[in-house]
């Protein structure tokens, strides 16, 4: 009997082992499964004081995505929660549908890249009768009632824009083509336009050039590779200076340059700082992009919702100061810019 006692207990300590070994194994087996899929710090979530929303065009831009980083960072340094949003995520919304869940569900602040519709600027209307703030970003929607705009106006940029074409004429240029996305598709009206136009009437051999402006739409890849290889398609050729407006444009326009051969016969100004157009830049291809200090942007954005929470109004205007950079100027190790 006594043999048998101690059989038993052995059974039972070998039974209480291997429950505390399975109970141990899968409990770090879960932890490692959580931490590399991120569920660790959503188990533990954290309960913010504000919902922001960050409502955009192409979310899938490199651009958006830094600007977006930076603002969530400022946000959680006030305890608020950023989430963004964008049309060309796949989910069937677009900007007036995400403006209006926003606005439904009670947000304490908008972060909007206005697209020049009539009916997003009625939107923008009703969430400040709402009580919710909206700061407009990169395109200005000024006779809204949104509470501040962050970016670069449009006579500031066709102003440098206009002098880096000048820089890149000679006395064998005779076309330059300007394209802009399609919030600035009205050309009689758009400022970009007519500075850069103005710029180049005043240089020598201004008046011997041929300007001419085309409107792209920088959310639909596929439609702007088309349009650009239809530009280098066309009988009369590409034209010998191609000014570009958004990171899609330029990365396709780049491409177009390659495959058509056409590389030393078309000077391409770019936009942004992604891998490709850096690579362009850094080689010599791309003469010129411009640059935005994205991380100032999203933080601007922040702070001027957190001021206007706070204080009960805020600057009118937060503004950016556009940068051109040639592969000589090229940061080390990457960049934080538009």
């Amino acid at each position: 009997m006594k043999k048998t006692g101690n059989r038993e207990t052995v059974l039972i300590l070998l039974g209480i082992f291997i429950v505390g070994f399975f109970v141990f194994f899968t409990n770090n087996f879960y932890k490692s499964v959580w931490k590399k899929s991120g569920l660790e710090e959503a188990e533990e979530s954290r309960v913010y004081e504000s919902q922001y929303e960050m409502i955009v065009g192409s979310g899938k831009n490199e651009f958006w995505q830094a600007i977006y980083e930076s603002a969530k960072k400022t946000a959680e340094n006030h305890n608020a929660y950023l989430e963004f949003h964008a049309s060309d995520m796949g989910t069937g919304y677009n900007e007036i549908d995400y403006m209006e869940i926003s606005i439904a569900a009670g947000v304490d602040g908008i972060i909007l890249e206005f697209n020049g519709e009539e009916a997003l600027k009625k939107e923008i209307d009703k969430a400040e009768t709402a009580g919710i703030p909206v700061i407009t970003i990169m395109n200005d929607a000024p006779d809204s009632k949104r509470q501040s705009f962050v970016g670069v106006n449009d006579y500031q940029m066709g102003q440098a824009y206009g002098e880096q074409v000048a820089a890149l004429m000679d006395e064998n240029t005779e076309t330059a083509l300007i394209l802009l996305d399609s919030e600035k598709g009205d050309f009689e009206k758009s400022q970009i336009y007519s500075q850069i136009n103005n710029v180049i009437m005043e240089q020598e051999n201004g008046k011997n050039i041929k300007i001419q402006a085309q409107s792209l739409i920088p959310e639909n890849k596929f439609d702007i590779e088309e349009a650009i290889r239809t530009i280098f398609q066309s009988p009369e050729g590409p034209p010998q200076i191609l000014v570009c407006m958004d990171e899609v444009t330029t990365e396709c326009a780049y491409q177009a340059m390659i495959d058509f051969n056409m590389v030393g016969e078309v000077k391409i100004i770019g936009y942004y700082v992604s891998d490709t157009i850096r690579e362009a830049v850094d080689k010599g291809l791309i003469p010129v992009t411009c640059t935005l200090d994205t991380e100032k942007m999203g933080k601007d954005c922040i702070e001027a919702l957190w001021e206007y929470r706070q204080e009960g109004r805020v600057n009118s205007y937060y503004n950016v100061e556009p940068e051109f950079i040639t592969r000589n100027e090229l940061p080390e190790g990457g960049v934080n810019l538009l």
